[in-house]
Formats: C-alpha cells, structure tokens, sequence
C-alpha cells in the first residue's frame, strides 16, 4: 500500500542546500564514510557453538504465521496520554499504552483469545502479554506480563521500569548456561524433536511467551511479528505524523500500523479483524487518557526505561 508521510512532501532545506554546495555535500560523504565498518579482508565462517544451537533448532520448528491483517491508527489519543503520564512523573513510554490497550481489547474479543495445542483448545482465564525485549542476540528474549488486563497504565509503567532490566540479565544467564551444557544434545534432529514436543505443551508455551505476543518497532513504520507460540502477535510501529482523509480531506495526523500475525487454527480473520478494530477503538478513544488523568504521581523515576527511538523491545 502507498502511503504519503509528511516528511516527504516536499524537499527539505538541508537538500537544497547539499544541491548547491558541493564541499559541504563532500564533507557530509566523508562522515558517512567514517562511520562505515571496516571491510572484512576475506569471508570468516564460525560454527555456532551447542548452545546456540537450540535457538536454531527452535526457531526452524515454530510454524509461521497463517494469515495477516493490517490497519492504520490515529494516534492523537495515544500521544496525549503519554505526555499527561509523564508529566506525572511516570516513567511511561508507548508501550505500556499499547500493552494496555491490547489486554483490554482481548477482553472485549475473548473470542480472539485461544491457543491450540495438537487436538486441544485453551482459553486461558487469564491475559498474560509476551513482550519482545531487544536483548544481546537475534533471538529477542520475551517479558511475560502476567494479568496485563487487571494492570492500570501506572502499575505497567512500574512493572516494565523494573522487569526489562531483569529480563535481559536473564537473557544473560540463560545463554551462559545453555553454552555450558548445550553440548549435551548435539545432535539437530534430537533437538528439533524435543522443541515440536514442547510446542503440544500449553505450560511451555504460556511460559515462554504469556498467552498473546506484542512486538514494538519504534523506528520503522510497520512490523510483521511472528506468532512464535502463542496463536496470534501485534506488531506496533512508530508513531509520527502521516498524510490521511478526514472529512475528504486530506489533514496530517500522528498515526501508528498495526499488524496481528494470527494462526487460523486458532481463530479466523473475521475475528482477528475485531480485535485489530477493539483495540484501534480503545487508542482512538480518550478511555486511557480518563485513567492517565486519574493517576497520582506516585512514581519517582526520572527517565522513561524504553526511550521511543530505542530499538525495538521487541523485535521478534
């Protein structure tokens, strides 16, 4: 889909200017060039230690995702209500807005809320949320948000500040110890075997991954999460101002993509599509920003714990 973003409307200054003055352009070239890395004198191949292994071998067993769907979101709603919750002191970023607002949605479409393991059906009593967390390796570790829905936005702002931290010194440890003792499978199709009988788990699966995945990108536009294994994932882009028709006009707006991963087995696209809509209603409504102005400023953190041009917590 084409899409029109402000920004790129028109040329901008420091274009025109490049255009004119050629040793300025030359000396942008040279800084750039700086930066560069080094080129490797020849190709380096390394073989990937047991440990790591598994990573692989987990990952070349997990299904892909069974169907997409997509919308754009006005996100006005959404940047208010960060600015009030910070503005009280807490140290918010968007997202714990769009945990929020994913747990609440799930509520409104329970229907949406299931997980299939071999020939059984969960719904779980509770909404747990996986949260990608950008870690030290490829193979992003996840944050399980346990009862995200009975969280107001404050109590998740506290629980993110102190939790990321502590899911990525697991991460750590983890890797440690699978370096250790990885070698004691080291044969692929054995551990292959033993990850596709984790996955018929519904214990390993809500605790690798809660019972419904978020992935945030905030620095590029959309985000194709993988269903990993849970049976279904939003991804949430960045939020910035787009060109879009209101009125039959064309205004510019902030917007944010989202995209739900589903897995059919689990639910249909009619019922991904409501819950992508529940969701997109709960971030364009001012419901959030009614419970952001109804906190007290209780916490005393100076910095958000997820800066909004970080990389992905996600990424998975």
């Amino acid at each position: 889909m084409a899409q029109l973003d402000s920004a790129d409307s028109s040329p901008s200054k420091d274009t025109a200017e490049a255009a004119s003055s050629p040793v300025s352009s030359a000396s942008r070239a040279d800084s750039s060039a700086s930066q560069l890395a080094p080129i490797m004198p020849s190709d380096q191949v390394t073989s990937l230690p047991h440990g790591e292994r598994w990573f692989l071998d987990g990952f070349s067993v997990i299904p892909a995702p069974r169907g997409i769907v997509t919308r754009l979101c006005e996100a006005s709603r959404i940047k208010e209500t960060l600015q009030l919750l910070r503005k009280r002191g807490l140290p918010a970023t968007y997202t714990q807005i769009f945990v929020r607002a994913v747990a609440l949605g799930l509520r409104r479409v329970p229907e949406a809320h299931t997980l299939v393991c071999g020939y059984h059906r969960l719904q779980p009593g509770t909404v747990d949320i996986g949260l990608s967390v950008a870690g030290r390796t490829n193979y992003a570790p996840v944050l399980v948000i346990p009862r995200a829905d009975e969280m107001t936005l404050p109590e998740l702002s506290a629980f993110l500040h102190r939790e990321v931290p502590a899911t990525r010194e697991k991460e750590v440890r983890d890797l440690e110890g699978m370096m250790r003792t990885g070698w004691v499978i080291p044969f692929g199709p054995v551990r292959r075997f033993i990850m596709r009988l984790l996955q018929r788990s519904f214990w390993f699966r809500r605790k690798l991954v809660g019972t419904f995945q978020i992935t945030c990108m905030p620095q590029i536009d959309q985000v194709y999460a993988l269903t990993m294994y849970s049976s279904a994932a939003i991804g949430f882009g960045r939020v910035c101002d787009r060109v879009i028709a209101e009125g039959n006009q064309p205004v510019v707006r902030p917007t944010v993509w989202l995209t739900l991963a589903l897995d059919h087995l689990a639910m249909d696209g009619k019922t991904a599509g409501d819950l992508l809509a529940a969701v997109i209603e709960i971030l364009e409504s001012d419901q959030l920003l009614k419970e952001a102005e109804a906190t007290t400023a209780t916490a005393d953190h100076q910095s958000p714990v997820l800066p909004l041009a970080s990389r992905s917590e996600s990424a998975a």
